[in-house]
């Protein structure tokens, strides 16, 4: 019976490249985490340049105005881990239903928690918020994922009626 991006008990070309591109995440939100400080506020004033370029923030007194380093570095954050709690999500939808949400959920922590503390032992600042934003960004992965599976079963099946997002 079909589960998913793979037939129960083997691994379908798909699965190998979600789980190379889950690979090149971890290895790229690490990667950042051991930059020295100096290297990553340089990194990040590249990327908040590109982002002035295309999304300008209100301000307080209803101007537009630009995006805070603070916060282009915190959705930064936040995005890498929203695409980490997809693809764990894609790659768990292969498997049986009991425990999924929860194994992501695990899994994304760990990932997090894994990423603040290579930060203290390379000179920079360890956050519990940058935790909570790193969790919070798993969460959003997986809900998106959920969301297209739910979506495209529903448009697969070509059900109609009360919503659902349990899986086959």
């Amino acid at each position: 019976m079909k589960k998913g991006l793979a037939q129960e008990g083997s691994q379908a070309p798909c699965t190998k490249w979600v789980w190379a591109l889950l690979a090149a995440v971890l290895l790229f939100i690490w990667g950042n985490s051991l930059l020295p400080p100096s290297w990553s506020w340089r990194v990040s004033g590249v990327v908040q340049e590109a982002v002035e370029q295309v999304l300008p923030v209100e301000q307080a007194d209803g101007q537009l105005g630009k995006p805070r380093g603070f916060t282009v570095r915190k959705l930064a954050h936040m995005s890498e881990f929203a695409l980490l709690g997809a693809l764990l999500a894609l790659l768990t939808c292969a498997h049986s239903r009991r425990g999924r949400v929860a194994l992501i959920l695990l899994l994304g922590l760990l990932a997090a928690l894994i990423d603040e503390t290579i930060q203290k032992f390379t000179g920079r600042t360890s956050s519990v918020l940058d935790v909570w934003l790193d969790f919070s960004g798993v969460v959003l992965g997986l809900f998106l994922a959920r969301l297209l599976f739910f979506l495209r079963r529903r448009r697969q099946d070509g059900s109609s009626g009360r919503p659902s997002f349990r899986q086959p």
